[in-house]
């Protein structure tokens, strides 16, 4: 039984291929400023009275969205990049002093460099939905058989 290409897993394929080092790199700097902006929105918390828990729910989607990337997902490029804007925006809102400011930097810099890295030429094959070698697999009809007329990644047969 072949898997339909359209509904391959979140976080990898059946048969996972190595990420490039740039996708590699992308995600750790990712990660690390997924851990720096929750470390600062935590001094931040202790130090003052401001109420950071609207920022947990971007730092857990930027988790994932982080690990998705490294299972070659396209759309995760689009949403780690968003979701750390906003987590940028939410740490802008509550800076305070040369501490936040330089955590502000670094967290911005690292979300640039990874954009810069997963979006070079070299990894666009990566992203690629028609890639890996699932995609090129035939998909089998409900009876068995190969089915010839269908469109690529659906059952249904064109028109």
């Amino acid at each position: 039984m072949a898997i339909d290409p359209m509904h391959l897993p979140i976080f990898g394929d059946l048969d996972p291929t190595d990420p490039p080092a740039p996708v590699r790199a992308a995600s750790v700097l990712l990660l690390l400023n997924v851990g720096l902006t929750a470390a600062h929105l935590a001094v931040i918390s202790a130090r003052t009275d401001h109420d950071v828990s609207a920022a947990l729910l971007p730092l857990c989607l930027a988790l994932g969205f982080a690990l998705a990337i490294r299972g070659g997902r396209d759309w995760a490029r689009v949403a780690s990049l968003l979701v750390a804007g906003i987590a940028l925006l939410l740490m802008l809102g509550v800076v305070d002093g040369p501490l936040g400011v330089a955590a502000l930097a670094l967290s911005a810099l690292l979300v640039l460099a990874a954009g810069h890295l997963l979006y070079r030429p070299e990894v666009r094959d990566y992203f690629t939905p028609g890639s890996d070698e699932t995609a090129d697999d035939t998909i089998d009809d409900l009876d068995g058989g190969p089915s010839a007329g269908a469109a690529p990644g659906s059952r249904t047969p064109r028109r």
